[in-house]
This record gives structure tokens, C-alpha cells and sequence, in this order.
């Protein structure tokens, strides 16, 4: 594994366009991610239900993360596709979201990202696709 729990915090808590979210890294493994949305009311649209740009910014970013873990902090990939299906409502309490790389090819790199809650309920699932910098 190339990014520790700990490296990975640190980017986020260094990088501006993620602080809004304030993402918490949960776990890390060779090729996967779990983050928490902490839960606020500027994330609830009417009804007390968690936003779906929020749930799908969280899906990005543990697949971003995902990815770190196997290139590294110092290189780079950027999203190039993101497809998500909404299941059912967060509703009133953080979100968790798992990705994991599904296949890790020259130039793209695949994977699949699940939004729940603590109990393993699923909120969303997300298929992202990333296309690796040039170093």
C-alpha cells in the first residue's frame, strides 16, 4: 500500500476544494477506502435528506483515495466517469462511503463506490472511472 490512513487525512485536510465536505478517512486498505460524511444540516435538502451531489462527492473522493492507495500520494488521476444510482434516503446522520478498485489498467482505472450507513444499509452505488496522469 502506497498511502497510509494518515497520509490520506492529511491531503484532504489539505486540499481547499474538499474542505467543505469535511471528509473523514475511516479505513484504508490496498486499493480501497472508506470515508465519512459527517453529518450537518447544510447537507440536507427538504425533508431531512442527505444532498446527492454530497453522497456523490463522497463516492469521488474515497475513490480517489482508493486509488492513492496503490499510486501513491506524489502521482496523480482525475475522474472521467462517474455513474451513480440513488436506493434509498440518508437520512438525519453521517454517511459512510466505501470505494474499491475493480480493475487497474496502463491509463483508466475502474472501480465501485457504495454510500451506508453504519449498519451496512446502502444509500447509493456509484461505478467511477479514472484516468491516470502523466507523470
Amino acid at each position: 500500500m502506497r498511502a497510509s490512513k494518515r497520509a490520506l487525512q492529511r491531503l484532504l485536510d489539505g486540499a481547499r476544494f474538499l474542505r467543505p465536505w469535511k471528509f473523514r478517512v475511516v479505513s484504508v486498505g490496498d486499493g480501497t477506502c472508506t470515508l465519512e460524511l459527517p453529518h450537518r444540516p447544510a447537507l440536507e435538502r427538504p425533508g431531512g435528506i442527505i444532498n446527492g451531489p454530497a453522497l456523490m462527492a463522497a463516492a469521488d473522493c474515497a475513490m480517489w483515495l482508493a486509488i492513492k492507495t496503490r499510486i501513491g500520494i506524489e502521482r496523480d488521476a482525475l475522474t472521467t466517469d462517474l455513474n451513480t444510482a440513488f436506493l434509498a434516503p440518508a437520512k438525519a446522520h453521517s454517511v459512510l462511503c466505501t470505494a474499491r478498485i475493480v480493475r487497474e489498467g496502463r491509463r483508466r482505472i475502474y472501480g465501485v463506490a457504495e454510500c451506508h450507513d453504519r449498519r451496512g444499509r446502502i444509500f447509493t452505488h456509484h461505478t467511477v472511472t479514472y484516468s491516470r496522469l502523466e507523470a
